[in-house]
């Protein structure tokens, strides 16, 4: 009967383990506009900002144009294994020496309120749940419109519109932690 106990304990937990590893993360996409031509873009190091701007908006930005086309990847902060949105913010900040929280929510919660029309290159833009209207997404603003972001589940990190209509109607406002 011990043994029989024994067995059965070990399958149970050959079971759990299985059960467990073949867990994979649930995949939301509800921020994910419909996919644009020219969208996609393989990193440049080229990067001449629309303005003057501060050496630490500049490296933000460089880092987010060289992170063009590398995958994304929920919880991913690193360019060798992806990012996920607020991964991106994370490490970008991180290389001009900026401690940015980890969320995109707490980024927002967190960050100094900038107007719409008063984005400066490097400030954030979030954008909300579609169907909660929580703060779910962000990128990085790099002047004319245009921001980088890591779009979600099987995208690369891309350039998105603020005159897009999927994002003007999901735009719920900015931040800057300069």
């Amino acid at each position: 009967m011990n043994r029989v106990k024994k067995h059965f304990s070990f399958l149970i937990l050959v079971l759990l383990s299985i059960s467990c590893s073949a867990h994979k993360q649930p995949v939301n996409t509800q921020h994910i506009p419909p996919p644009q031509p020219g969208l996609q873009a393989q990193g440049s190091d080229l990067y001449h900002p629309p303005v003057e701007v501060s050496d630490q908006r500049k490296i933000i930005v460089q880092h987010a144009i060289k992170s063009l086309g590398l995958p994304y990847k929920w919880g991913g902060r690193s360019p060798k294994t992806g990012f996920d949105c607020s991964g991106l913010i994370v490490y970008t900040h991180q290389k001009a020496d900026i401690l940015i929280p980890r969320t995109a929510k707490a980024q927002f919660d967190n960050g100094k309120v900038v107007s719409l029309q008063n984005l400066q290159v490097a400030d954030l833009v979030f954008f909300k749940d579609t169907k909660s209207n929580k703060v779910f997404h962000v990128g990085i603003f790099i002047g004319d419109n245009i921001f980088v972001h890591a779009p979600g589940q099987g995208r690369l990190v891309s350039y998105g519109y603020l005159n897009n209509s999927y994002f003007k109607k999901h735009y719920i406002g900015s931040r800057s932690y300069l």
